[in-house]
């Protein structure tokens, strides 16, 4: 059985492969973790549109809690990313 995570969005619990990780790298910087195997904190995201247009509004409203310390510039850029990856699935 896959170890349960939450979405920093939606809240919602699933199995951690369903998600996106995001970690962070020595300079604060956001990276997108695709085999899920850095060894470092990180954040998930489903693999949903809504929830990455609900996690940028909330970082430009500067209402994000997350427990690691990372770049919200940096942070945007990479949900930018898995927004594109999302649209060409």
């Amino acid at each position: 059985m896959e170890p349960i995570r939450c979405c920093v969005a939606c809240k919602a619990r699933k199995d951690k492969k369903e998600f996106f990780r995001i970690v962070a790298d020595n300079e604060k910087k956001a990276i997108i973790d695709k085999n899920q195997n850095i060894n470092s904190r990180g954040i998930y995201i489903c693999k949903d549109k809504k929830c990455i247009e609900s996690l940028k509004k909330a970082i430009n409203k500067n209402k994000v809690k997350i427990k690691i310390d990372i770049n919200d510039c940096s942070l945007l850029e990479v949900l930018e990313e898995l927004g594109e990856v999302i649209w060409e699935k």
